[in-house]
């Protein structure tokens, strides 16, 4: 994997979140300008406009892989005419044109296609954003970096195209898996502490921090982050202090292969690599905040409870 990832993360998001097709580059998180959406401001913290009447012959354009996500779980897939070249889920996403990487998409190709709507990510997206803007076309920036922002993204994006009731129904059905998660944390009898390996190696030891949604659903499902208390919400983490938390079990994103976690020189010294205390879960699951968020929980509790 390549080492561009440092320049990214230096500016603060993940996300769920890749710049181009999964063999190509490592994923990549996303800045974010604004704590929590709400109902009149986006992701960049930009007044929302006041959405027309979403019909059957209205065309959407998403450039994050989560957004994609969504808008097939409300029913709109077929209305969908570009994607990012991450955006791999449904299956019917694969058939959909890309218009670039999730870092930086195609401007020409996207105001050719003459979208109605186009929904995006926040801020390694900002300057085309203000240029589509420029254009005349609505641009809605509904990536979130926290977990309650994924309801609040479902929702926004829901009311934008006319489908609120659908939008509604899914943020219910991922509560319900929350709260199913978080009866069975509050009954467990003790919490490991865990830690989340994006990527290693070469490419830095970047991970999940503080606040982000990845940390809130691994703490929902009854571990203890190690990185609770870093600085930023995506840091790249120093081999000492990795090796001097030595967390009880790892959970291992996708893009790293068991060979090179077993032998890899920092991550082989944690006893939980040792006894083999980790957990591999695909990248599309853990690092897009999208409708599969509660299954992702899910899974990360059924390890963490050895079922």
């Amino acid at each position: 994997m390549k080492k561009t990832i440092a320049l990214i993360l230096a500016l603060v998001f993940i996300a769920a979140l890749l710049t181009s097709c999964a063999a190509a580059a490592a994923p990549q998180p996303t800045p974010v300008a604004k704590d929590i959406m709400d109902e009149t401001t986006d992701a960049m913290g930009q007044a929302i406009d006041t959405p027309a009447e979403f019909t059957a012959d209205m065309t959407i354009i998403s450039t994050a892989p989560s957004i994609t996500e969504i808008l097939f779980a409300l029913g709109v897939g077929d209305q969908i005419i570009g994607v990012d070249a991450s955006s791999n889920y449904p299956d019917a996403a694969n058939a959909i044109e890309k218009i670039g990487d999730y870092s930086g998409f195609d401007i020409e190709k996207v105001i050719g296609l003459a979208p109605n709507l186009v929904f995006a990510g926040n801020g390694l997206q900002h300057e085309q954003i203000a240029t589509l803007k420029e254009a005349g076309i609505q641009v809605v920036s509904v990536e979130p970096t926290y977990y309650d922002d994924v309801a609040q993204s479902i929702l926004l994006i829901g009311e934008q195209v006319g489908k609120t009731n659908e939008a509604q129904a899914l943020v219910d059905s991922i509560a319900a898996v929350a709260a199913e998660v978080s009866a069975k944390s509050a009954a467990m009898a003790s919490h490991p502490t865990v830690y989340y390996a994006m990527t290693i190696g070469d490419s830095g030891y970047w991970t999940s921090g503080k606040g982000t949604f990845i940390n809130t659903i691994i703490e929902m499902a009854g571990g203890v982050c190690v990185t609770a208390g870093s600085d930023v919400e995506w840091p790249e983490y120093s081999a000492e202090d990795l090796i001097a938390a030595e967390p009880d079990v790892l959970i291992v994103s996708s893009w790293v292969s068991e060979e090179a976690l077993l032998s890899d020189p920092v991550m082989s010294q944690l006893s939980a690599v040792k006894n083999g205390n980790y957990l591999f879960i695909s990248d599309d699951l853990i690092n897009r905040p999208g409708p599969r968020i509660g299954e992702t929980m899910t899974i990360i509790q059924n390890f963490l409870l050895g079922e």
